[in-house]
Formats: C-alpha cells, structure tokens, sequence
C-alpha cells in the first residue's frame, strides 16, 4: 500500500492541473489577506474552502488508483508509524501535513498576496 502514496506524492508534484488549480485558488483569494498578525474570520472561511479543493482533488486523484480515502490514510498511518528510518514515505508525510496546516495556508495566501 506504500505504493499509493508514492503515486500520491507524484501527483502532488508532477500533475499542473492540480498545482494551477491551488495556484488559481491563492491568486482569487489573497487580497482577503492583510499585513499584521490578526485572523479574520474570512481567513477560516477560505481555509475551509481551500481544503475542499485538495481533498476533491486527491479524492479525484485516488479513485483513479482504485483506492479511496481510508485506505490512503491507512498507508499514511503506517508509514508515519515506521518512521523515517525505515519508510521513505515518512518524509512526504511531512511535506504532505504542512499542505493542509491552516499556519502554512495563511503563510502562502500572505506571500500571495504580498504582505507579511
């Protein structure tokens, strides 16, 4: 099951639909995002909004490897559990979490939107 999330992690960085589809998402939306280090509501809204868009994605993405989404998960708990050390996936793991982590989605919406 390790061999989903290479595909997983292949798609992430090789497929431009996805990619121009976040892309897309951070241009539309950034101007919500203003310098100083106060959370508007709005910010949750479009975190929200920009969590559906990966998960359809990768849900999209997953049906067309015949595996739904427990199953991804399951393949990402057990190579979380092993550890770098001993799954190479452990470190797309990483990479993978700070894609969905709403700290990460505000950084990126800011640097977008070209404030700080």
């Amino acid at each position: 099951m390790a061999s989903i999330i290479q595909d997983v992690a292949e798609f992430l960085f090789e497929d431009e639909e996805f990619g121009s589809s976040l892309e897309n998402f951070a241009k539309d939306n950034c101007s919500v995002f203003t310098e100083g280090e106060e959370h508007k509501l709005e910010y949750t809204e479009l975190y929200q909004k920009y969590q559906g868009l990966f998960e359809e994605k990768l849900e999209s993405f997953l049906k067309t490897k015949n595996c739904n989404s427990d199953e991804f998960m399951k393949a990402c708990q057990e190579a979380a559990e092993k550890g770098e050390e001993e799954d190479d996936n452990a470190a797309f793991l990483t990479f993978l979490l700070a894609l969905v982590d709403y700290g990460t989605f505000v950084q990126m919406m800011k640097e977008t939107a070209g404030v700080e």
